[in-house]
């Protein structure tokens, strides 16, 4: 047993020599590559919301909140990828928002881990260091969700929905428990969670603006408040490729009886477009390769 580690360790290192020598032959092709990437990015949206566009009946809409909710939804989108930003490099960067922007089209492929597979690729470090940074981003994402979602559900629908909030300190007790061994600091736990507290409000009134559109009238805190959730709900079941059907079905599910069920189905398939349609506007935008930041 006792020559089985160091066995198992030369083994690993060739590997990793093997892996680094093959980066370093693709070096010169690394700008090429990340343009590739950017447009087989924009073209994976461009196919989702196309698919999307033809489920949605546009005679039914009220056409004057989308445009706000268009606006809405790209503010979030844009705070997500300064969310990973502040989780990997501590800091607001073009190159990790880009980074992120890019890469966050890999969702939409079956599996649910390529997209936060292909960030954790290039945080420097080991397997840990790779983990705590798209670990972190998540479960800042997902904690923010569900606290204002709790929220909204709780003053709009029952208060037993406000138990959901105080998950909000699950990042920030993480954060001090692995002090020193992670990049998650308590800071930058901190600056995530507002970061995706402010994210996921403007995420609630893309999904008010979006309700409203099609119902005429809505309860502002009950749909803020499942919507949230429902992304929520999105992210965890990860076998769902962007939480496609998952997001949907929750949404209804939360809010059903509250209001026509055609309704509710109507607006989560139009919440999908209008979100679709951000994450283009930005990818175009901010989602171009930016120079890797230079090693210290």
């Amino acid at each position: 047993m006792a020559s089985a580690s160091p066995a198992a360790s030369s083994r690993w290192q060739r590997v990793r020599e093997r892996l680094l020598a093959v980066a370093e032959r693709l070096r010169p092709f690394y700008p090429a590559l990340r343009i590739a990437g950017f447009v087989a990015a924009v073209a994976i949206v461009v196919v989702m919301g196309v698919r999307a566009a033809g489920e949605v009946d546009a005679d039914e809409l009220a056409w004057w909140p989308l445009p706000l909710a268009l606006v809405a939804a790209g503010i979030w989108w844009v705070l997500l990828a300064r969310g990973w930003s502040i989780v990997a490099g501590g800091r607001t960067s073009r190159h990790d928002v880009s980074l992120w922007c890019r890469t966050q089209a890999l969702r939409f492929v079956p599996g649910g881990i390529w997209a936060p597979a292909s960030r954790a690729a290039t945080v420097e470090g080991g397997a840990a260091e790779k983990l705590a940074a798209v670990g972190g981003e998540n479960v800042l994402a997902l904690c923010a969700a569900v606290c204002i979602g709790g929220v909204g559900m709780g003053l709009g629908i029952s208060l037993w929905w406000l138990a959901l909030t105080p998950v909000l300190v699950v990042p920030l007790l993480a954060a001090g428990a692995l002090r020193g061994r992670v990049r998650v600091t308590p800071d930058r736990a901190r600056r995530g969670l507002v970061n995706y507290g402010v994210a996921f409000s403007a995420y609630a009134v893309h999904g008010v603006l979006v309700q409203l559109a099609v119902s005429g009238s809505v309860d502002v805190l009950a749909i803020a408040g499942a919507a949230c959730l429902a992304w929520a709900a999105g992210l965890v079941v990860v076998i769902a490729p962007s939480g496609i059907g998952v997001r949907e079905l929750v949404y209804v599910g939360l809010l059903d009886g509250s209001m026509p069920h055609a309704e509710l189905a109507a607006a989560a398939v139009t919440m999908r477009l209008v979100m679709i349609a951000a994450e283009l506007g930005v990818l175009l935008v901010a989602g171009r390769p930016a120079p890797a930041p230079a090693s210290s």
